[in-house]
């Protein structure tokens, strides 16, 4: 009998011991990791899923140093946020629970980013749902590698170019910039080596899509080596070529509601994120156009080069050989107390901050003025933002 007793009250510990490693297992769970990638012509996606209780999913992207990254999230739990971590950091430059649902801002360093979307941990031990919508946009400047073959010399090359430092590059009759357009390769794209010579101090290389279906020129400065492509089926390949090419050079925003602005996307749908937006009478080149009438949507770049995104052709009309206006392109800070960027058809910069203050730049990123309410702390910003853009 005495040993019965002695015995019960291990029983209660036993007990306690197990139910504190079942509930150690159920919150201890592995993310999940997905690698997100862009369709080809875009500079983003929409990503749709679910997450349950202790349930954390990783998105993955390589990005480059000195890149925009805009993320946005919708959910229908309010217990649901967004990470965003840097290749090998250990503290998240973006936290969602203080800092919101969208995230915009220059990369500073490259390599495999992580936006990571989780429950807080009330909502994870209640075991709620929640249904999101991630909208995500990488772009700016990539920085080119610098141990590959350029297209810099007319002797040799490689048997392939790969298309890197723009996301489309022109593909024309002849190797001129006044030759007619005949279709655009995306940034990724391996492309034949026929051969390339120097005309005006500009490096033109020969090249053939890999179905033999397009030859054409391409400017060198945007090829570098590539490797032969693997023998993959026609059919589960991605498009090579934007084929719609057709229309004007630039296009001219038109048509929008007084006091309105039309807003850039980084993918041809309502769905991707805003990148910029831009009033009546702003011109941007034209990259090529997908769809039909009200589901037209066109690729579109700032005429310096600096920005790419897509617009509703119901808003764009044949616009001028070259900009000529000072009709501002805005591209948002997406914050309440950040500052939005103006670029001026004239190739001048205007950066405006909530409650008043603007500094203006020239097109080579010196000051030119700044209004009388600007604090040293937002001219300091300013140049950060210019220089960044440049």
């Amino acid at each position: 009998m005495t040993r019965a007793t002695n015995f019960l009250p291990v029983i209660p510990a036993l007990l306690l011991v197990i139910l504190t490693l079942c509930a150690t297992s159920t919150v201890a769970q592995a993310p999940r990791v997905e690698r997100v990638s862009f369709d080809p012509g875009t500079s983003g996606t929409v990503i749709d899923d679910s997450i349950r209780g202790y349930q954390i999913v990783d998105y993955v992207l390589s990005v480059s140093a000195g890149q925009r990254m805009v993320v946005d999230m919708t959910t229908n739990n309010a217990s649901s946020y967004f990470n965003v971590t840097g290749d090998g950091a250990r503290a998240a430059v973006h936290v969602g629970s203080a800092d919101g649902m969208h995230f915009d801002s220059t990369l500073p360093s490259g390599g495999d980013w992580v936006i990571r979307v989780y429950l807080t941990r009330n909502a994870a031990q209640r075991d709620e749902q929640a249904d999101f919508t991630l909208s995500v946009h990488v772009g700016g400047a990539i920085h080119m590698p610098t141990d590959s073959d350029f297209a810099d010399s007319d002797a040799g090359g490689p048997d392939y170019w790969q298309v890197t430092g723009a996301s489309t590059l022109n593909v024309r009759r002849g190797p001129s910039t006044s030759a007619a357009v005949i279709a655009r390769a995306h940034r990724g794209q391996v492309l034949r080596n026929l051969g390339c010579q120097t005309t005006a101090n500009n490096r033109w290389c020969h090249v053939q899509s890999q179905n033999n279906l397009i030859n054409g020129w391409a400017a060198g400065r945007y090829l570098t080596e590539g490797s032969a492509p693997g023998n993959v089926a026609t059919a589960d390949r991605e498009p090579e070529f934007e084929v719609d090419a057709m229309g004007p050079d630039f296009w001219e925003v038109t048509r929008v509601p007084a006091g309105d602005k039309l807003n850039i996307r980084s993918g041809p749908s309502t769905r991707y994120s805003i990148v910029a937006s831009a009033r009546n009478g702003a011109l941007f080149r034209n990259l090529g156009c997908r769809g039909l009438g009200a589901k037209r949507w066109c690729h579109v770049q700032t005429p310096e080069g600096k920005y790419d995104g897509w617009a509703s052709g119901a808003f764009l009309r044949e616009g001028a050989q070259q900009p000529s206006d000072n009709t501002p392109i805005t591209i948002p800070s997406g914050s309440s107390v950040g500052p939005d960027l103006h670029l001026r058809g004239t190739g001048e910069m205007e950066v405006r901050w909530p409650g008043g203050c603007t500094v203006l730049y020239n097109p080579g990123g010196q000051q030119i003025n700044a209004g009388s309410t600007c604090s040293q702390a937002q001219l300091l910003g300013s140049a950060l933002i210019v220089k960044r853009f440049m």
